[in-house]
């Protein structure tokens, strides 16, 4: 089911799982980062989040995302993951309203997302110009004004949640840098991050310019592993 009221708490429980049973085997993490959602898990795994306001927050999350009420023919958009430099995709989806670039995943990948009708009208685009494109079976334009609702929802469970200081760096998805120790500061970027692009690229090779070199994934695939091997 991809619907984020589900598919959401499932993936932050299987990521804790892992993580955990890594840990009890001697894994310690020098930094954490995570994609989109998995901001969450980082934070987690950092120690800024305790176990019960982690899960509350990924429950709070997937609610959030859910599609107004009383909103009868809402559309919540869809996602088009493209192959080819993030400029050049820019320029050939000037001409179409509703369309932005959500997701700067690697440097030949990024992710568009926009109203349903644009993304489709953006694929066949694309498609003429020879670009690779991959449909995402996802229930919303993430990362965009079309998720805006989920914003004040989640910021409140957000305001009510107690931030420790990170036992380790956690990077930003919004702004490629570590979260500051200042819980309010925290709070309000995790408050934003559900609207901001992800910068996924710019964050890794930040991490990279610290120190990090071996990079080891925690979820149900090996996507971000892919990605972190092309940007690096």
């Amino acid at each position: 089911m991809q619907s984020t009221a589900y598919a959401q708490p499932a993936i932050g429980a299987m990521s804790a799982g892992l993580f955990r049973i890594l840990s009890k085997a001697g894994f310690k993490a020098d930094f954490t980062a995570g994609h989109s959602f998995g901001e969450l898990s980082a934070l987690w795994a950092a120690g800024v989040l305790n176990d019960r306001d982690y899960y509350e927050l990924v429950k709070a999350r997937g609610a959030a995302m859910a599609p107004p009420a009383n909103a009868a023919g809402f559309d919540a958009g869809t996602m088009l993951a493209v192959t080819g430099d993030a400029e050049a995709i820019r320029t050939e989806i000037t001409a179409i309203n509703g369309v932005q670039i959500a997701n700067y995943n690697a440097p030949a990948q990024v992710v568009l997302a926009g109203n349903t009708a644009a993304i489709r009208q953006a694929e066949a685009h694309l498609k003429t110009k020879g670009y690779r494109v991959v449909p995402l079976a996802v229930s919303a334009a993430f990362h965009t004004a079309l998720v805006g609702h989920a914003r004040e929802p989640f910021a409140r469970k957000i305001a009510q949640t107690q931030f420790n200081a990170p036992r380790v760096p956690v990077y930003s998805n919004s702004n490629a840098q570590p979260y500051p120790a200042q819980a309010d500061t925290a709070r309000a970027i995790l408050s934003d991050h559900i609207t901001n692009p992800v910068l996924f690229k710019d964050e890794i090779e930040a991490m990279y310019a610290a120190g990090a070199y071996l990079f080891v994934e925690f979820g149900p695939r090996a996507v971000l592993t892919n990605l972190v091997k092309d940007i690096l």
